[in-house]
């Protein structure tokens, strides 16, 4: 049986490990901290156009989506559904085209594949809009969303003030205060009860992404029925309670797969001096007061970039990825990382290390360092994901892609 250590406990470390464990590997995971699922909006992001599938081919060669092809992205995302759909939180969408909602920012996002809550407020459909607001919820500004959004030119018809029972007191309520409140039956059916009156005539209501964690199918279509009206979610701002979903489902799949996870460990990685530097051997961990030394036949980096610590901003105005301290190809001038304004490319975002269609990464002469490592994800250069809107298909596709090189 192979072992595969994967460094990282994002999408694309999680959903490797998964689909490693499926393919009936020995599966250890490591990470240092939580991975960027609580931040995203909780959707499949795949490529911001109006059909991804075909700008999908005119990419340069370098890209992700291009070294991995387009049949990977496919599979890729055909697993997730059906991972998510197991744990009956079932995505919609297409890769021909894409879908609209509205951010927590008042501007106006184009996804690809989305859970039911928020694909109720897909734009496409046309359909009145009307916003609830919650007195004290500090990470949801309705007023904000629909003076905004009229310039985006989408009509939000009003805002109503929703009422809700005592959150946590002594300090703010957060997203996920509200969304394990709604776990409760009790607590929802008193919701329910002084929300009704307050909606004559509204047909579609857009509340902040709040319905619950583990149960939000369930809690969303109750509210619906109750209430005889459509009801969309808008992820607010972090922590994001679509992304904590995925996160939790991820998680207990990998577990029920019988994968390993370590948390709250440092990751150091070792190389095989038998082979004369061609395989890496493993990986060290470091604790508080210990070390560990973990052996395994291959390694999948899925660290992340330079926002989530795969790659290390140093003094000397060097990028260095963390683990086997890969070479970074990176613009020698720090000034040059960044773009004269949020709104332009950044330098920065691009960096990452090369690989080849096999997802091994290269050193300078571009041939694979190591026979058995492999990188997937936001380490990797030749995309700025968040300019594209292209994170989670990268992550998905290129997670899938090394996994089954990596296993054969």
């Amino acid at each position: 049986m192979t072992h595969i250590i994967i460094v990282g406990g994002g999408l694309t470390g999680l959903f490797a490990s998964i689909v490693a464990a499926d393919r009936g590997a020995k599966v250890t995971t490591v990470f240092k901290g939580r991975g960027g699922l609580s931040l995203s909006h909780g959707c499949i992001d795949v490529l911001d156009r109006s059909s991804p599938s075909r700008s999908i081919t005119l990419l340069p060669d370098h890209h992700p989506y291009q070294l991995t092809g387009k049949a990977n992205l496919k599979d890729a995302i055909s697993k997730f559904r059906d991972l998510m759909l197991h744990a009956e939180y079932p995505f919609s969408g297409k890769l021909s085209k894409s879908m609209s909602f509205l951010t927590a920012l008042g501007s106006v996002k184009r996804t690809s594949f989305t859970p039911p809550g928020i694909a109720r407020g897909d734009l496409n459909s046309g359909k009145s809009i009307v916003l609830g607001h919650f007195s004290g919820f500090r990470d949801f500004y309705p007023w904000m969303i629909q003076k905004r959004s009229t310039k985006a030119g989408v009509r939000i018809a009003k805002v109503i003030d929703l009422p809700l029972l005592e959150p946590p007191d002594r300090r703010d309520a957060y997203s996920t205060d509200y969304a394990l409140l709604f776990e409760d039956s009790e607590w929802r059916e008193e919701i329910i009860r002084m929300w009704r009156p307050l909606l004559p005539g509204v047909r579609r209501l857009g509340l902040p992404a709040v319905l619950g964690v583990r149960n939000h199918c369930e809690i969303h279509e109750e509210i619906e029925d109750s209430l005889g009206i459509e009801i969309f979610e808008i992820p607010t701002l972090p922590p994001s309670v679509p992304g904590l979903r995925i996160e939790r489902i991820l998680l207990r799949q990998a577990q029920a797969l019988g994968v390993k996870i370590i948390e709250g460990v440092g990751v150091i990685g070792r190389i095989d001096g038998r082979s004369r530097g061609k395989r890496v051997a493993g990986v060290v961990l470091h604790s508080t007061g210990r070390t560990i030394q973990l052996d395994a036949d291959v390694v999948l980096l899925a660290t992340g970039g330079m926002l989530n610590g795969g790659l290390v901003a140093q003094q000397d105005h060097r990028i260095r990825e963390s683990v086997f301290d890969l070479p970074v190809l990176h613009p020698a001038n720090r000034s040059d990382w960044v773009g004269l304004s949020l709104f332009h490319r950044q330098a920065y975002a691009s960096a990452g290390i090369f690989v080849n269609s096999r997802m091994q990464p290269l050193g300078l002469d571009e041939k694979p360092m190591f026979k058995n490592l492999y990188a997937a994800g936001g380490l990797l250069a030749g995309s700025d994901r968040s300019l594209e809107g292209s994170r989670q298909g990268i992550d998905l596709a290129t997670a899938y892609c090394a996994v089954n090189e990596a296993l054969g």
